[in-house]
């Protein structure tokens, strides 16, 4: 019964963990920021300029996951540009890799 409980934790631990570059594919030129933040919850970060007569706003998403179904260990960075409050540029940089300092990991059942 532990087992089978210890299994469906994992495998919602692992289909809830969506990848902010699929959440970033899901993100299209013109939406608002309400919709951007629905689809990649909340920033860590934003920045607003004024140029030309035209707002432009970024916001950031830092150290999230790049791809939790290819390597759980990389994170990166995603961005966000609006213009006038609609999406005109996303992006992703700085991909880090923190893998753990084992190779395998055990688990033991208790008696």
């Amino acid at each position: 019964m532990t087992r089978l409980f210890f299994v469906s934790v994992l495998l919602v631990y692992i289909l809830g963990c969506a990848s902010g570059v699929q959440m970033l594919r899901k993100i299209d030129p013109g939406m608002t920021p309400a919709q951007v933040d629905e689809i990649m919850e909340r920033r860590d970060g934003f920045s607003t300029a004024e140029r030309d007569g035209h707002t432009y706003t970024l916001y950031q998403y830092i150290n999230r996951f790049c791809n939790a179904h290819v390597n759980m260990h990389e994170k990166c960075d995603f961005y966000v540009i609006f213009k006038d409050g609609r999406v005109i540029e996303t992006g992703a940089k700085d991909v880090r890799s923190n893998s753990p300092n084992m190779q395998f990991l055990y688990v033991f059942q208790q008696p």
